[in-house]
C-alpha cells in the first residue's frame, strides 16, 4: 500500500520536495475537464513532481455536458507529451441531469473507448462509493476502481475491483498549503513500465511557455505551433526585449530556457560542454594533407576550419593548421611537421 495524493489547481503551488519527506510518492494531477479546459496547474504541477522522482499519473474530471469523445480527446492531447507510470484516470461523480445508469454509463464506455484507441491505455475509475454503486454498471465496473469513501479504513462495496481508496478530501500534507485528497494507493495502478513519450522540440517550447506563465490556448502541449503558441512566444520576446518574430531562434530558446529553470529553481550549470576532446581544423584543400597527418599522430577528427564554426561546435583543445587562402601552404606543411 503506498501513499498519494491528488491534486489540482484549488491546491496551488505544492512545493513536491517536502511532499515527498512526507512519505508520499505518488501524486495524480488534475489535467483536463470536460471540452477545452486543460487545469491552469498543470505543467507546473507536473514539473515539479517530476523534478522530485515522483510517481505521475493524470486525470480527467468528467463533464456531463460535453461530448465523451471530444473529452477524451482533450485529455490524450494534454497528457501524450509527458512522463508517467500511473494508469490514467477517468473521474465520473455526478449526474445533475437525472440520467439513467445505462445512459451515464453510455458516456463513460465512449469515453473509455477513444481514449483506448488515441493512446493504447485503459483507465482507472475514480467515483465516490455510493455513485459507484448505483450510477455505473457492469461494463465500467471491468475497470479498477479508486473509490472515495470518507472516515472508514477501506472502500464501501461498490462492485469494482478497487486500487485506490481516497480516505479523505480534508488532509494535511507537508508540501501543501491547502486541504488535500489523501489515498492509499495498490500496485495495480502502476502502468506495466515507466512510458517515456519523446518531448519533441516543439512540446518543449509549449512546456516552458505555459510553465512560466505564457498560455498556448485550449490544445495544450500538442507539440503543433499554432496560433495560439505563436501568440505566447511573441508576448515572451517583447517582454525580455527580444526581437518580436514568433520564431524560437537562438537568443529566444536561451532566454525560454533561463526563465523555465529559474521558476523550477533549478540551478544553471555553469560548466562549459564540449562537443569533442580535441580537433583538428584546416582551412582547405590545400591544407588536408598536413591535418590529416597531424590528426593522425594526434588521435583525433578533423574539419574545415569554416564547418567547425558554421555547426558552432566546441573543442577543450584545437589545432589549427594552415593560413589564409592565397597564402604559401609550404608554410603550412613545414608548421604542422613540428606537431608530429
Amino acid at each position: 500500500m503506498a501513499k498519494g495524493i491528488d491534486i489540482s489547481m484549488h491546491n496551488g503551488t505544492v512545493n513536491f520536495s517536502a511532499v515527498k519527506s512526507s512519505g508520499c510518492n505518488i501524486v495524480i494531477i488534475k489535467a483536463t475537464e470536460g471540452v477545452d479546459y486543460v487545469d491552469p496547474c498543470l505543467n507546473q504541477h507536473y514539473n515539479g513532481a517530476k523534478a522530485q522522482g515522483l510517481n505521475i499519473g493524470f486525470y480527467h474530471f468528467m463533464s456531463e455536458k460535453t461530448n465523451p469523445i471530444q473529452q477524451a480527446i482533450d485529455f490524450w492531447n494534454a497528457i501524450k507529451g509527458k512522463q508517467f507510470n500511473v494508469i490514467p484516470t477517468l473521474d465520473i461523480e455526478t449526474n445533475n441531469m437525472g440520467r439513467s445508469q445505462k445512459q451515464i454509463s453510455d458516456r463513460c464506455i465512449e469515453f473509455l473507448t477513444k481514449f483506448k484507441a488515441l493512446s493504447g491505455y485503459n483507465c482507472l475509475i475514480y467515483t465516490g462509493g455510493y455513485f459507484g454503486r448505483d450510477n455505473l454498471d457492469s461494463r465500467v465496473k471491468k475497470y479498477p476502481g479508486w473509490i472515495a469513501h470518507y472516515g472508514v479504513n477501506s472502500p464501501m462495496t461498490t462492485g469494482f475491483i478497487v486500487v485506490g481508496h481516497q480516505y479523505t478530501e480534508d488532509g494535511r500534507i507537508n508540501g501543501v498549503n491547502t486541504r488535500v485528497d489523501l489515498n492509499n494507493f495498490e500496485n495495480a495502478i502502476f502502468i506495466g513500465k515507466t512510458t517515456k513519450p519523446v518531448e519533441t522540440k516543439e512540446m518543449k517550447i509549449q512546456n516552458m511557455l505555459v510553465t512560466i506563465g505564457y498560455p498556448i490556448g485550449p490544445s495544450g502541449v500538442d507539440g503543433i505551433i499554432g496560433n495560439g503558441t505563436i501568440t505566447a512566444i511573441k508576448a515572451f520576446q517583447k517582454d525580455c526585449n527580444l526581437t518580436v518574430t514568433g520564431n524560437v531562434d537562438t537568443k529566444t530558446w536561451n532566454k525560454l530556457e533561463q526563465e523555465y529553470n529559474k521558476k523550477l529553481g533549478i540551478k544553471p550549470n555553469n560548466k562549459e560542454e564540449f562537443d569533442m576532446d580535441k580537433v583538428v581544423l584546416y582551412f582547405g584543400p590545400l591544407d588536408a594533407l598536413s591535418a590529416v597527418l597531424v590528426s593522425q599522430k594526434h588521435q583525433c577528427p578533423m574539419m574545415l576550419k569554416k564547418d567547425f564554426e558554421d555547426k558552432k561546435l566546441k573543442a577543450k583543445e584545437i589545432i589549427i593548421i594552415g593560413g589564409k587562402p592565397g597564402t604559401d601552404r609550404y608554410d603550412s606543411f613545414k608548421d604542422a611537421a613540428k606537431l608530429l
